[in-house]
């Protein structure tokens, strides 16, 4: 298992937060919404060739429909959408990334178009992926996007399209739909998105400090075992809350999984 934050909290990148030093992890989830790498019109390869020379692991997440610099809504067919998806697979052969993670579409006026709009581009997009030597891992999200409960993702899977599981997301669906959290445990999550929140929003707190607790989140990692385990952390009331995070999922790497708990 590799550890790793979003960059969001990179100093390199972000420009907020914390240097690599001292956050000294093992891989970076790179946030299009944190640096103009990519925008509507193309990819800024001097923002690029920078991020490349800080020498880090990277694995990607793709622009949101909810993106600052640069968007993709699944629900809604677009070309842009593909196109997009493409020069984000290119910054990640650059950055020799071979993980980017996906979000379903916004729902909108309808479920059913939303969701017949995500499976058809998502075939589309994880053929390109490929052709790059990139998997495709699609997140599980909250309601007002494809993809809230865990059987929802299971028609996207396929030979290159795996599961990204946020464990925020998958509390937030939980406590509004009483859906049990066990049942994502059972997703073959090849990456989980590690984040605490209080049941309303989805607030990206430290481990431990929101309702879900570090006890629960230590049991999901180890019984999905993942291949990446990322915290996405946006908001912190002590820096050193950030750096017993890591230190707490790292401390995971050592630890097997015992079965069912909580």
């Amino acid at each position: 298992m590799r550890v790793g934050v979003n960059t969001y909290i990179v100093k390199e990148v972000s420009g907020n937060g914390f240097s690599l030093d001292e956050l000294d992890v093992e891989v970076l989830e790179l946030g299009f919404d944190d640096v103009e790498v990519l925008t509507e019109e193309g990819i800024n390869w001097d923002t690029l060739k920078n991020l490349a020379c800080l020498g880090a692991e990277f694995t990607l997440h793709a622009p949101t429909s909810e993106g600052r610099n640069v968007s993709v809504d699944l629900g809604h067919y677009s070309r842009m959408n593909i196109v997009t998806m493409e020069r984000v697979f290119k910054i990640a052969s650059v950055l020799d990334a071979r993980i980017v993670v996906i979000h379903g579409g916004d729902i909108g006026e309808s479920y059913h178009r939303a969701f017949a709009n995500t499976r058809r581009q998502l075939m589309e997009i994880s053929t390109i992926a490929e052709d790059y030597g990139i998997r495709l891992l699609v997140e599980n999200l909250t309601d007002s996007r494809i993809g809230a409960f865990p059987h929802e993702l299971l028609p996207f899977l396929e030979e290159n399209v795996g599961v990204c599981l946020d464990v925020g997301h998958a509390f937030l669906s939980a406590m509004k739909y009483g859906v049990p959290m066990d049942e994502f445990a059972l997703l073959e999550a090849e990456e989980i998105h590690v984040h605490d929140n209080n049941g309303v929003m989805d607030e990206h707190l430290p481990p431990g400090k929101g309702m879900i607790g570090r006890n629960y989140i230590g049991w999901l990692i180890k019984a999905v075992k993942p291949d990446y385990t990322v915290l996405e952390i946006r908001r912190y009331s002590r820096p050193e809350s950030v750096f017993e995070a890591i230190d707490f999922v790292k401390s995971l790497k050592k630890v097997r999984a015992k079965g069912v708990a909580v």
